[in-house]
């Protein structure tokens, strides 16, 4: 939590934390900004409060940040990019007016927009100007990952109302295909056609747009054989037929950036063949065992080799057993979500995986089956919220129903 990065800065020996770039091109600068969308630069020395050094224009957005805002032309930016001909000079020179101005000294972490060429480039001249400090390189997890791995209850609130945007948006779209015809095992629209895989998509995607979310990373709507294959995101124009499995996996963004959720359901229109109805309940006793499990301080990858000797009771392949297995369950449980879609916790069997579950934690508990040779797939998922007690909270809180009755 961001309540926690002092504390995080001393257990790290980090003495300042210093970003720049535009909060809606990188997650971690829009993090630290909370939630404003401005380009600027933010400074943190341990055991002090904030800044943001904002530019002229952004001045009144800089100040809803509730950091204390200085002006970039305290610092004469524009005199010192005209002094010198190299733009990565000058960016260094102005990052050491604002340092001494400061005094920041030591072990400083470097967090921002910049590719990875240029921002070498960058740091290479900003140490020759400033011997006094020392650049940190965090091997393992940053300072920032470690306090978004844990939200507080205004993140976790923020992700609950995405969720019930989501719920919402996907029964409307639901309702809408069941007030559609059938003929000859193919749903027809009202102008006469075929329903399409794309033609779900968007239905979604107006709903979703409807609850305030946006489809910024695309969404999977895939059926029969593409729904075993667990990110094949689906062929927009198959027709939608009947008695086929289609995953949906819809993990929209807070409109204007923000916050995601991600929701899968497993559904198949009309009716379900009885070898999709055995597996189908499978995942659900999958997902309801790792349920059961989920305790503060077990390790994620520990829970994950119980769920993959849970799948192979049932007879099915995992990465247990076969790491390079792309049937049966082929998936990793689950995965953090926050301002992105994938975050810190992980799950998975990597022996680098230290994760353990703690208070705060946000994340999805994901299982499912894939066998595209026999033509389907089925996934279910929801996310789970930690509370400060160690209750397992699931704030997806949505029926598993596989067979939707036209």
């Amino acid at each position: 939590m961001k309540r926690n990065i002092d504390t995080l800065m001393k257990k790290m020996k980090i003495d300042a934390i210093y970003a720049e770039g535009a909060s809606s091109r990188d997650t971690t600068v829009y993090y630290l900004f909370n939630g404003v969308t401005i380009t600027g630069h933010y400074l943190k020395k341990r055991g002090k409060p904030a800044y943001v050094i904002h530019y002229p224009i952004e001045r009144e957005e800089a100040k809803k940040t509730g950091l204390k805002c200085i002006n970039i032309n305290t610092y004469d930016a524009k005199k010192i990019y005209d002094r010198y001909k190299d733009s990565v000079k000058a960016h260094a020179v102005v990052t050491k007016h604002i340092f001494a101005d400061h005094n920041v000294k030591g072990r400083v972490v470097f967090y921002g927009n910049s590719s990875p060429g240029s921002g070498y480039a960058y740091l290479r001249q900003l140490v020759k100007l400033d011997r006094n400090i020392k650049i940190v390189h965090e091997q393992h997890k940053s300072l920032i990952t470690l306090a978004r791995e844990t939200k507080d209850e205004k993140e976790v609130d923020r992700i609950k109302k995405a969720g019930s945007g989501v719920r919402k948006a996907f029964n409307a779209a639901i309702t809408g295909v069941r007030s559609m015809k059938v003929k000859n095992d193919v749903i027809v629209k009202k102008n006469g056609k075929k329903l399409l895989i794309g033609d779900l998509k968007n239905l979604l995607r107006k709903e979703l747009y409807a609850q305030n979310l946006f489809d910024t990373e695309g969404m999977i709507v895939a059926q029969g054989r593409d729904a075993g294959v667990p990110h094949n995101s689906g062929k927009d124009r198959e027709v939608v037929k009947l008695g086929k499995t289609i995953v949906f996996d819809i993990f929209p963004q807070e409109r204007g950036g923000g916050y995601f959720f991600d929701f899968t359901r497993t559904i198949c229109f009309g009716y379900a063949p009885k070898n999709v109805i055995k597996h189908f309940r499978i995942v659900c006793e999958a997902q309801d065992y790792a349920f059961d499990i989920l305790r503060v301080g077990t390790r994620t990858v520990s829970i994950e080799r119980k769920l993959c000797k849970f799948f192979e009771k049932m007879g099915h392949t995992t990465f247990l057993t076969d790491p390079k297995t792309q049937v049966g369950y082929c998936h990793n449980l689950g995965h953090g979500i926050g301002l992105n879609v994938h975050e810190s916790p992980t799950f998975g069997l990597s022996k680098t995986n230290t994760d353990k579950i703690v208070p705060g934690m946000v994340f999805t508990v994901e299982p499912g089956v894939y066998y595209p040779h026999h033509g389907f797939g089925i996934r279910l998922e929801d996310i789970v919220y930690v509370s400060r007690t160690g209750k397992i909270i699931n704030l997806t809180n949505y029926p598993r129903k596989l067979v939707v009755e036209l």
